[in-house]
């Protein structure tokens, strides 16, 4: 694994040749989490993730271990692998288009920008990494873990829009997430810190780009043609 995790950071390593705050006009949010003030968080994690991987101690594997004896969230770690499946992310997502307003439109939009990015690079890092499941299972989509990657993404998009105090508990229910993981034997520790960068990368890359540097919202709802009913829009300059 150690030869296809260096080569997936070289390829993201490409990404951040343009200074901070500076993502271009194409693919802004794609590499936002190298051209913007996310960077601190993706590389921070990034290297946190192939410390413990390639540390001489195993410490995923202690980790991994300790945890499978202990079993401290008992059942409740079937909670973490339940709503895990970005069911926190729609949720939200639909609440917001539901809820009416310009500002809940962006926070929509921004939950669907954040999520999808997250989403589309967890899937990227499976098929390269290739990493086998630590229960043995023959499924080799360990690294990074899904769940904890989308956890992350909602806790931060909800740190941005809401606040702190929202914020913690956000994060506290991914790292919940995260951690049932472990307990299920369905990912290592590495793993799941892999996840928890791209979720929060994507989650401030994206606020970032909007909030602070003026990329404009694309998504509203209209009235349809006869006025019966409404429709999703996509709007942007050219």
């Amino acid at each position: 694994m150690s030869k296809a995790l260096f080569i997936l950071i070289l390829l993201l390593s490409t990404l951040s040749h343009t200074r901070a705050n500076e993502c271009g006009k194409w693919f802004d949010n794609l590499n936002s989490p190298l051209c913007t003030d996310a960077r601190y968080i993706f590389w921070t994690g990034t290297i946190l993730t192939a410390a413990i991987y390639l540390s001489d101690d195993d410490l995923s594997g202690k980790a991994r271990r300790a945890t499978l004896r202990k079993k401290p969230l008992d059942r409740w770690s079937k909670v973490g692998e339940v709503i895990g499946w970005g069911y926190l992310n729609g949720t939200y997502f639909l609440g917001s288009l539901i809820a009416g307003g310009a500002s809940n439109r962006k926070n929509a939009e921004y939950m669907a920008e954040a999520s999808g990015y997250t989403l589309a690079l967890t899937l990227l890092g499976k098929e390269i990494i290739q990493e086998q499941r630590p229960d043995q299972s023959e499924e080799f989509d360990s690294f990074p873990s899904g769940h904890t990657s989308m956890a992350f993404a909602f806790a931060t998009v909800i740190t941005a829009n809401h606040g702190w105090a929202w914020g913690l508990l956000g994060h506290l229910t991914a790292a919940f997430i995260g951690y049932s993981r472990i307990q299920d034997d369905r990912h290592y520790l590495h793993d799941v810190l892999a996840g928890a960068t791209l979720g929060m990368s994507y989650g401030w890359g994206v606020y970032y780009n909007h909030a602070q540097y003026g990329k404009p919202y694309w998504f509203s709802i209209v009235p349809t043609e006869d006025l019966q009913g409404l429709q999703f829009a996509l709007t942007g300059k050219f």
